[in-house]
């Protein structure tokens, strides 16, 4: 069951932590983090919300994704998305991410598909502070540009979050797809005021959200301080991320989504896309085959239930 953060395990304003964000350091968390294998993951305390995160990935991509089609896969990570690209018989790839480490584990893994029936190039950098375009052949546009739970972090501030859509943008066909996943703003704020005053945080045994600059009002009955850009939190979530990150400002996000061409065609809170797309056939077997549910691994917890709301899933089409 969720364990909030009491009252008096909450640091006040002037005892919290500031929390270290540059790009360089986010770059050192996911490149330290170790490529376990298939087999070690199995063993990990959110094996279930592992899988349906992956399960939400793989509906989007199979909703929006065609064959022989070109895909910017931006924030790759460690190539986790690669089978599902083969899957979609997708015809090239691009992968960027800001982790170089990372980044060669991604190539390794790309190396030794069985299926690897696409091409594929590659660029360790910051796509939050350069352009991709530059480093293309001038003819090659995408068909999908994919953003998995990595795009929160443009929103440090409007110049990455601008440089983010122009490089989603710039080489996306109209008509093209810009996919992803990301943490749900509306759902963070909602959760974090509803914990007692001067709490500035909220979470359960596998994850813990906790902000640094929000504050009470006066009265003690509503927290403030969200900013449009630049409202940092802690992450943590078991086996998997434990860095600062920002909220999304979702209206400034849809606003200048569309300065760039974007129009949005879809959003849902995780456990909302659970519940509409476990209704079509294909994706309710797909739980089962990816491992949400049956197989031998325990049954998903609430602890992990509740993990999976933090995320939402949307999708853009370039006009």
């Amino acid at each position: 069951m969720k364990r909030g953060f009491e009252h008096q395990d909450q640091p006040n304003k002037a005892q919290r932590p500031r929390y270290d964000s540059t790009p360089s350091s986010v770059a050192q968390h996911y490149n330290e983090r170790p490529d376990v294998g298939a087999v070690k993951r199995k063993e990990s305390k959110i094996i279930r919300l592992r899988s349906f995160n992956n399960w939400v990935k793989s509906v989007l991509i199979h909703r929006y994704v065609r064959p022989n089609q070109n895909v910017f896969d931006m924030g790759c990570g460690k190539g986790g998305d690669l089978i599902k690209w083969a899957k979609a018989r997708i015809h090239h790839l691009v992968a960027a991410d800001i982790a170089d480490v990372s980044l060669e584990q991604m190539q390794s893994r790309y190396k030794t598909l069985r299926d690897r029936s696409f091409t594929a190039e590659f660029y360790a950098m910051d796509c939050y502070q350069e352009l991709i375009a530059p480093k293309l052949r001038p003819d090659l546009q995408f068909d999908t540009v994919s953003m998995q739970f990595c795009l929160h972090y443009a929103f440090e501030n409007e110049k990455k979050a601008r440089i983010m859509l122009q490089n989603v943008s710039s080489r996306l066909r109209s008509g093209g797809m810009f996919i992803g996943t990301m943490p749900d703003s509306n759902w963070i704020v909602k959760r974090v005021r509803q914990e007692p005053p001067r709490s500035f945080g909220f979470g359960n045994s596998i994850y813990s959200i906790t902000f640094d600059d929000i504050q009470d009002t006066d009265d003690d009955r509503k927290k403030i301080g969200f900013s449009t850009y630049g409202c940092k939190y802690m992450f943590h979530l078991v086996d998997a991320v434990d860095c600062p990150e920002y909220l999304v400002h979702w209206p400034t996000f849809e606003r200048l989504a569309g300065e760039y061409g974007l129009k949005l065609k879809f959003k849902e809170n995780f456990h909302d896309f659970y519940t509409s797309a476990s209704k079509e056939e294909e994706h309710s077997r797909l739980l089962s085959r990816i491992g949400v549910i049956g197989g031998q691994a325990p049954e998903m917890t609430e602890e992990e239930w509740e993990a999976a709301g933090i995320y939402l899933a949307f999708a853009f089409e370039k006009k």
